[in-house]
């Protein structure tokens, strides 16, 4: 079946492009932006007036659309927003018509999430399946732990996210591992996308503009991963007067500053978190009682050059930090340790003629982690780094009203150092010093995608991505097709169905059942070859009450290829032949998702449900047989609600349900001489791999904001909250404890219990 359906993507794309379409002379082209901050508007919709001919602006807010051969009005909206219809345009020649929206003011009226547009911006939308746009004004709406808005754990809400551990920032997005989820920040790769170990994303709220989540029907421009991909994109700065935001929590504090550098062509945007409790809590209790901290800066410039050129500049760094020091037997002990990440974007937008625009970009990248340690004359020091290096080139050709073509390539040099020691002292003897080795690799990608309608009510997107890399030996190609139709069956009934085929050139090698920070990413080699996934999906979107109400239902099946995981008994802590330790197999993920959302009036919100099932197939492991997937939750149930009181009040809530996650029991005991026997050794007996569920975990957050009143200056609003309302523990490990009849039995231990939470927040 996944083979039929990569032979008909890959017959798509030489097929559809022959059919014949009717010339277009000329055409008008420009930007949509934000009249208040002059940010572009991502898929604001152009249409020509009375008729369903239109274009959406792209991720810079450029659009460009064919005129009739008779004079015409133009109409641009966006939700939010006061749409402008524009005077009569002659057909004759061609032209630059730019739009600045006012946001409109609306009462009440609050649009979390939005997965589809709203009529007439959804009939221009892309016919990408599971593609789900988070609205960042509204991320404030959600709680979260100790009142810090967090992008990951509003996509964990989402149907087909699954969430790891308590309070962890990893995502499992339809049967795929962690490392399978491309996370890009102003076009930068983010390998690691949390603080405080995994309870907090590293992305500031207060410096994002547009954050989109795909899971399946990728566009051709997307690939190195196999399951999903988190775009974030920072503001631009706001190019027409001076703004600061900030907050103050209980775990930590930020500030925002954005304004013009030239009023109207240039801008900038500063933003800076950092906790202080570590700086609290000294002033309490002497000493370091929690020696940890972390922070995070985000920086943007961008300049209007000419109306055909625009440069941007932007860059993001931040770091965790731990460090204590203790008395150990009349010795001084000092720890350290150290992780973050860094990205630069350098773009630059440039127009040809009105219909072709192009963005050239230079990014780079680092992930890397530093623990050191100093005791009795001993030093020892452990570090891995991971850098990029990246050039790539997109290009749009706004063809047609109903064609829109997009291709482009982009080159890699990704640069891993894992396993780095620096040791002085005893020490040395059993660890030695050495630099690691530095695997360099290359990867390269070239795309080509159409977006067509098919008539008034179809719409098909399709397109191929050829990617490679080189290994010392080996060389690893291929063709990834995509393919996505959208049927429009009535006025308000969606009927989507894709496929895609992804490869992933590098994976992520851990230590441990749970995923820290410190588990090391590797390139494909000559002995590991690269992962690919192959996916279907068929979904239906259904509106009602003029959009009020949305229901979408969709079900998918998934195949992964030459999945890693470690062999039984392997020697994993600063091992440089790891690829020893490493077994392959595959994986199947399967299920269905549905989402309920009220988009309009005084109570707002959605519904999500999944239920799946995520298997593993490995010779080496578990005798041959299938195993479930550590992170496979047969049901995933998130209720998030929203009830505004008045324009100053309103009462936010989260509901998550979760069936529990597998783990491998201890199942027995038994008695063995040693090698030389001298002695008697007591070895586990465990049952089948992943044989066992953690319990099913459910909790309750709240979030009440009060802001002060409407249409002053300064802007001010307190979230007051808890994590976690009746202070239900979700499993985060078992423990193995003994009856008073001798039996042994597993109790599940959970992290943290009720939080409550309260922050100001305040904009001027």
């Amino acid at each position: 079946m996944i083979a039929a359906f990569r032979l008909l993507a890959c017959a798509t794309v030489l097929v559809i492009p022959t059919i014949p379409v009717r010339a277009q002379t000329h055409s008008v082209s420009g930007y949509v932006t934000d009249k208040e901050s002059g940010e572009a508007l991502i898929g604001a919709a152009v249409y020509i007036r009375g008729t369903s001919v239109g274009a959406a602006t792209n991720v810079y807010g450029y659009y460009a659309l064919a005129l009739p051969d008779s004079t015409c009005e133009l109409v641009c909206t966006y939700i939010g927003y006061q749409p402008i219809t524009t005077g009569r345009l002659q057909p004759d020649r061609d032209s630059t018509l730019s739009f600045a929206l006012a946001p409109a003011t609306m009462s009440l009226n609050t649009v979390v999430i939005e997965a589809k547009r709203k009529e007439p911006e959804e009939q221009h939308a892309q016919s990408s399946l599971s593609a789900t746009k988070v609205v960042v004004k509204d991320l404030d709406k959600i709680p979260a732990i100790g009142g810090e808005v967090d992008v990951i754990k509003v996509a964990q809400l989402m149907p087909g996210v699954t969430k790891g551990i308590d309070g962890s920032a990893a995502m499992f997005v339809r049967g795929g591992d962690g490392d399978q989820n491309l996370i890009l920040l102003d076009g930068a790769t983010v390998y690691n996308a949390s603080h405080l170990f995994g309870f907090f994303s590293v992305f500031n709220p207060d410096a994002l503009h547009d954050i989109s989540l795909v899971k399946a029907g990728f566009p051709a421009e997307y690939g190195g991963r196999l399951s999903s991909v988190l775009d974030i994109r920072m503001k631009e700065g706001n190019s027409e007067h001076f703004h600061a935001d900030g907050g103050v929590g209980l775990l930590s504090s930020r500030l925002t500053l954005q304004g013009p550098i030239k009023k109207g062509k240039a801008s900038f945007l500063f933003a800076g978190r950092r906790t202080y409790i570590d700086q609290v809590l000294k002033t309490i209790q002497k000493g370091d009682p929690l020696p940890y901290y972390f922070y995070d800066v985000n920086a943007k410039m961008n300049w209007k050059l000419t109306d055909k050129d625009r440069i941007f500049l932007s860059t993001f760094s931040g770091n965790d930090v731990l460090r204590f020091k203790a008395d150990v037997e009349d010795d001084l002990f000092n720890f350290r340790f150290l992780l973050g990440n860094v990205t630069a974007t350098a773009r630059w937008n440039h127009v040809y003629g009105k219909r072709l625009f192009s963005n050239v970009s230079l990014i780079h990248s680092q992930f890397h982690y530093d623990v050191s340690g100093v005791f009795s004359d001993n030093h020892i020091l452990i570090k891995s780094t991971i850098t990029d290096y990246q050039a790539k080139a997109d290009f749009e050709y706004f063809h047609r009203p109903w064609s829109h073509i997009k291709f482009g390539s982009t080159y890699y040099n990704h640069r891993f150092r894992p396993n780095v020691i620096s040791t002085t002292g005893d020490i040395s003897s059993t660890y030695e010093s050495r630099q690691g080795n530095l695997i360099s690799t290359y990867e390269g990608a070239m795309y080509v995608q159409h977006e067509r309608k098919l008539g008034t009510r179809a719409s098909v997107n399709y397109g191929l991505r050829y990617s490679a890399t080189q290994t010392q030996h080996s060389v690893y190609d291929g063709l990834e097709p995509r393919f996505a139709l959208s049927v429009k069956v009535g006025d308000n009934h969606v009927v989507t169905t894709s496929y895609t085929h992804m490869k992933q050139y590098m994976h992520l090698v851990s230590s441990s059942s749970i995923a820290l920070p410190t588990d090391l990413w590797y390139p494909v080699t000559d002995r590991v070859p690269p992962q690919s996934a192959d996916q279907v999906a068929l979904g239906t979107e259904k509106k009602w009450k003029d959009g009020m109400f949305v229901f979408g239902l969709e079900t998918y099946y998934k195949e992964m290829q030459s999945l890693i995981e470690y062999r039984e008994g392997a020697q994993v802590i600063l091992n440089d032949n790891y690829e020893d330790e490493l077994i392959r197999g595959r994986g199947v993920a399967y299920g269905t998702e549905l989402m309920l959302r009220k988009n309009k009036g005084r109570f707002s919100g959605w519904i999500s449900y999944s239920l799946s099932w995520t298997r593993r197939y490995f010779d080496e492991l578990n005798d041959g047989e299938p195993f479930f997937a550590k992170y496979d939750r047969r049901h995933n149930l998130a209720v998030v609600g929203n009830y505004q009181f008045s324009e100053r009040i309103g009462l936010s809530a989260v509901w998550v349900y979760a069936s529990g996650a597998w783990f491998t029991p201890l199942t027995g005991q038994f008695l063995m001489p040693n090698a030389s026997l001298s002695n008697i050794d007591l070895l586990p007996i465990y049952s089948g791999k992943n044989a066992s569920r953690f319990p099913d975990s459910h909790r309750m957050d709240m979030n009440l904001v009060i802001r002060n009143k409407p249409g002053k200056k300064f802007e001010s609003a307190w979230f007051i909250g808890g994590y976690n309302l009746y202070n239900r523990t979700q499993p985060f490990l078992t423990e193995i404890q003994k009856k008073e009849d001798g039996t042994v039995h597993y109790v599940a231990r959970g992290l943290f219990g009720f939080i409550p939470s309260v922050a100001y927040n305040f904009r001027f």
